[in-house]
Order: C-alpha cells, then sequence, then structure tokens
C-alpha cells in the first residue's frame, strides 16, 4: 500500500498535479490519499481516503498510527514526514516562495515563509528524496537544504495533447492566465496597460482572477472604465484563452515552476516573458523584459501587438511516468546535478 500525503494541497496548480498524478496511478497500485479536509471535488475513485486537517497535529497522529502500514510514501505538499519511516520515502517540493524572496514582499509574508521553511529543514531528514520540477528548483532547494537528495521531475496538471494551435488566433490579443497573488505582479501589468492607454493604443488583455482577490478585480473594473481593452474570464480552461490569443505575458517575480509558459508554447503562443531564471528553465521566450518595470512591458506590447510571432519553444519532459514508475514498482530516481 502507498501514502500520497496530501495534507497541504487544496487550491491552485497544486491540486491540479494531485488530480493528475491520482488518475495516473489509479489501477496501477493500491494507495491511501491523505487528502485535505477542505478539498471536495477531487476524484480518489479506487484509493483509500483519510480526510485531516492541514495541521502539524493532525498528521503527527496519522503517522504515529498508520506509519507501519506502507510500503512507500510521497509527501505532495512540500513537508516531508514528521518521523523517520521504514520505507522509502520522497517530498514533492513545488513553492520557490519558501526559498527565494521578491520585490515587494512584506515583513510578515517574509517571516512566514522564513518560519516554514525552518520547519520543513527542521523534517529534512525524514524524506529519502526531494522531487522538483525544474533546475532552477534544483539549485534554489540546495541553497536550502545542501545535503538533500534531489531529483526533477516535472508534470502538467493537462496531459499537453490538451493544448493545440488554433490558426484563428488574435496577433492583437495578450494572455495572462494566472491568480493573483502578489507575485504575479498584475499591479505593474496593469501600470502598463494605462501606458499604453495614453498612447491611444489598446491592446486585448486577457486574465483569469478570481473572487478571491476582489482589490485586483477592482482594478480590472477601472481599466475597462476608462477604456482598456481587458477581460476577466475568472476560474476557466486555459486552452480556449490562449486558442484566442497570439502572446501570452508573463510578468510574474518568481516561479516554482512557470506552468503557464509550458501551456502557452505548447498552444502555439509567442511568449513575452519576466527576465527571469524560471522562464528561461522551461522555454525559450520569444521576447522578456524587466517586471518590474511598467515601461518596459508596455514597450515589448508596443512592439509585437498586431504582429504574428514565432510559437514559443518548451525545454522540458513530461516525467510523470517517473513518478508512477517509483510509486508503483519502486523504480530508483535520478539525482539533479549539483
Amino acid at each position: 500500500m502507498i501514502l500520497i500525503d496530501a495534507t497541504y494541497v487544496n487550491v491552485g496548480g497544486g491540486i491540479g498535479l494531485l488530480r493528475r498524478l491520482l488518475g495516473a496511478l489509479r489501477g496501477r497500485a493500491d494507495a491511501t490519499v491523505l487528502r485535505d479536509v477542505r478539498v471536495t471535488d477531487l476524484d480518489t475513485t479506487g484509493f483509500r481516503v483519510v480526510d485531516a486537517a492541514p495541521s502539524h497535529w493532525a498528521r503527527r497522529r496519522f503517522y504515529r498510527d498508520h506509519a507501519s502500514g506502507f510500503s512507500r510514501v510521497l509527501c505532495f505538499g512540500n513537508v516531508p514526514p514528521l518521523r523517520r519511516l521504514a520505507v522509502p520515502t520522497a517530498t514533492y517540493f513545488h513553492n520557490l516562495l519558501l526559498c527565494e524572496r521578491f520585490p515587494g514582499q512584506s515583513w510578515r509574508e517574509r517571516t512566514d515563509l522564513a518560519f516554514k521553511m525552518a520547519y520543513i529543514r527542521h523534517y529534512a531528514a525524514n524524506s529519502d528524496w526531494f522531487l522538483v520540477q525544474s533546475a532552477n528548483m534544483t539549485t534554489a532547494l540546495r541553497n536550502q537544504l545542501p545535503s538533500a537528495r534531489i531529483a526533477e521531475l516535472p508534470f502538467f496538471a493537462l496531459p499537453r495533447a490538451v493544448l493545440r494551435p488554433d490558426s484563428s488566433r488574435r496577433w492583437d490579443q495578450f494572455a495572462y492566465v494566472a491568480e493573483a497573488h502578489p507575485h504575479k505582479n498584475h499591479a505593474t501589468l496593469f501600470q502598463a496597460w494605462r501606458l499604453l492607454l495614453a498612447r491611444g493604443l489598446r491592446p486585448g488583455l486577457h486574465l483569469t482572477v478570481t473572487s478571491a482577490y476582489p482589490r485586483v478585480l477592482a482594478e480590472i473594473a477601472a481599466l475597462r472604465r476608462d477604456g482598456a481593452d481587458v477581460t476577466n474570464h475568472g476560474f476557466a480552461d486555459p486552452a480556449p484563452i490562449y486558442a484566442r490569443c497570439g502572446y501570452q505575458l508573463y510578468p510574474s517575480l518568481v516561479e516554482s515552476f512557470g506552468l503557464g509558459l509550458l501551456e502557452a508554447a505548447d498552444a502555439g503562443c509567442a511568449v513575452l516573458a519576466a527576465d527571469r531564471p524560471y522562464a528561461h528553465a522551461v522555454i525559450e521566450p520569444h521576447l522578456v523584459f524587466d517586471p518590474l518595470s511598467a515601461e518596459a512591458i508596455a514597450e515589448q506590447v508596443e512592439r509585437c501587438s498586431g504582429r504574428p510571432g514565432p510559437a514559443s519553444v518548451d525545454k522540458v519532459v513530461d516525467r510523470l511516468p517517473d513518478l508512477i514508475a517509483w510509486l508503483a514498482d519502486g523504480m530508483p530516481f535520478k539525482e539533479a546535478r549539483p
């Protein structure tokens, strides 16, 4: 019996990855899923499920009572087991914010993330492997956990074949498929759109901001009132958005992986990306810009709008089969280069 410990996975990209992992594992091996009690829409057909509060004490009780019943353990939410187990154990680490600061973080945010990383560091020896999504993540995690064994096993919430290029896309339309977390840098993007509006330019901007960010929604409404061509799709399937947009615009300050970059490249978009290591690790952008400069973003948008661009090329191979092979059959990982 395998354990998938997903205690801290309940929203965003993490839950999408968990859905695909369970779908690929179903029928390959018997597994127990330790599920965050807040998750209600996860297909766990074929698996044993134990619901737990996302807390230290709930996990501690679970491992105290059940640790001896598993052949392999995958902790899927960055945090290793709370005790050393007698079976092979891996931790999927997919939050770069725990390793790196970004401009604009408050003292409270930095303190909270530093505390969480210290907590992970305290229990790191309980995990045989840390699994990450890119070379950029390997470097960042090694700075925090120098003695950890790290393997790079990127995979995607959507199978790559789901996203197909569309010849009807418009080259004056720009997508930014991302929730409005502070590091996603929507504020600077909106400043750039105001600069374009002041120059008499109205390229289309397609966003996916949810009701969790009312202040950002208010800023979108203000841009629309002032004449900007901005459409917010909310929580939506990204494929139709990529299909209609010639360009993906990605001003995020820091990313654990940059899944939106890969999705856009697969869908045939030309990607304008922040000149940050995470972007260069996963794709070859069409153009890059300084994400802290609204003027730099506006300049690249003005340069490209209405002109076809080449589809960006991705650099990442989906390694989910390797993760399933370890879970189901015990196939070994390959350690990432130092």
